[in-house]
């Protein structure tokens, strides 16, 4: 999201992000509006992502020019002031490459004045158009080895705006997927269209009425979301977290557990920590035994918070029969009992390594064999 000529300007990042976590989008308006600075999140691990993602749609680029099909590459002026101006001579250099029946648009912009879409590939197609007897449809680069929704979210944009310029719905969009294998999955746009057009819609009423009166911090609950691993507000929100001393805290918790509490006036962790138990009538969807494990966790960390920096514990008493004997195959003794020559065997994964990733890496350990003895392998 960002402003351009007075006016806000929406991606598919945007849309994603709002599908994700309708919060993030009240930071963003927040942020176009002037009330607070976007920060900076510094990850090494989402560069290497970005990095990956960058050599896996270079490759793909390769092998298209490696098939001998005519490619033009779209640039916006980076080093020209007027964004809007810049954004816009670069859609037109996209008009003109589609009007000219090129194989292949590497970098398509598409902008409108209001969403703003690159497209990493559109390819033609031998179906009529307002462009003549051609039409291009988009191609999208992604590392992970099978299609998320968020890419078919991405794409569905890009299309339904390469539909505006042609003056047709391309039947199809494509993702060239990451690995050694290169798949390449083919989506019929018409069973995916009316669902975007319905989180389109969503998300602009939404954020007009976000822009209406914008504000920071916003008045929505910063919930953890999966989103959360590589969102650039995740450090803003969990400092409005522990500040409310947010359910979210406690360890172990469901989003379906902090969701019932609420509507039984149970807000913050320090009031799950003292809510008499058994509770009347039952919490919906949460068992008397799920209940008292999330209070119990509840209880010893806000204990924890007033002994800290001391690591305040207790020891949960094991499963036992009726007869008080111990439960067979629960906690530790799932592990069998200890003999000479055990192995300690480690298993890992590295998704990072070679093209595919590395599937395994094996380590094993053998007590009592001096440093450097013990056997480690890799598959």
């Amino acid at each position: 999201m960002q402003l351009i000529d007075g006016q806000p300007v929406y991606s598919a990042t945007d849309l994603v992000g709002f599908l994700a976590c309708d919060h993030l989008t009240s930071l963003e308006v927040a942020a176009v509006a002037g009330l607070v600075e976007r920060p900076e999140r510094v990850d090494p691990e989402l560069d290497r992502i970005v990095q990956r993602g960058f050599q896996h749609e270079q490759r793909f680029l390769d092998e298209r020019r490696a098939e001998g099909l005519a490619i033009v590459e779209i640039t916006a002026d980076q080093t020209d002031p007027d964004r809007d101006n810049a954004l816009r001579h670069a859609a037109a250099e996209t008009r003109a490459a589609m009007e000219a029946g090129v194989d292949v648009i590497y970098q398509a912009t598409f902008f409108d004045g209001r969403w703003l879409g690159f497209a990493d590939f559109l390819r033609k197609v031998d179906v009529p158009s307002d462009l003549g007897p051609w039409s291009y449809e988009a191609w999208d680069t992604k590392l992970a080895h099978s299609t998320k929704g968020s890419a078919v979210l991405q794409l569905c944009l890009y299309t339904h705006q390469l539909a505006a310029l042609q003056g047709l719905m391309p039947a199809q969009m494509h993702v060239a997927l990451g690995g050694s294998a290169r798949t390449v999955d083919h989506l019929r746009v018409a069973d995916f269209a009316a669902y975007f057009r319905l989180v389109k819609a969503q998300f602009e009423a939404f954020t007009a009425a976000a822009a209406a009166t914008p504000a920071y911090p916003p008045a929505s609950r910063p919930d953890p979301v999966e989103h959360c691993d590589v969102c650039r507000w995740s450090l803003d929100c969990q400092r409005r977290r522990r500040e409310a001393d947010d359910l979210s805290l406690v360890a172990g918790i469901t989003a379906r557990q902090r969701r019932a509490l609420r509507e039984r006036h149970v807000p913050t962790r320090t009031a799950l920590a003292t809510l008499a138990l058994p509770l009347e009538p039952r919490l919906e969807g949460t068992s008397a035994e799920a209940l008292h494990r999330v209070r119990e966790q509840a209880r010893i960390q806000v204990e924890g918070d007033a002994t800290a920096p001391r690591l305040l514990y207790e020891l949960i008493e094991p499963s036992r029969q009726a007869d008080r004997t111990l439960a067979p195959d629960r906690g530790l003794l799932t592990l069998p009992p200890p003999s000479p020559g055990d192995l300690f065997f480690d298993i890992e994964g590295d998704p990072f390594a070679f093209e595919d990733g590395l599937d395994y890496l094996f380590g094993v350990l053998e007590p009592g064999l001096a440093e450097g003895e013990g056997a480690d392998a890799a598959a």
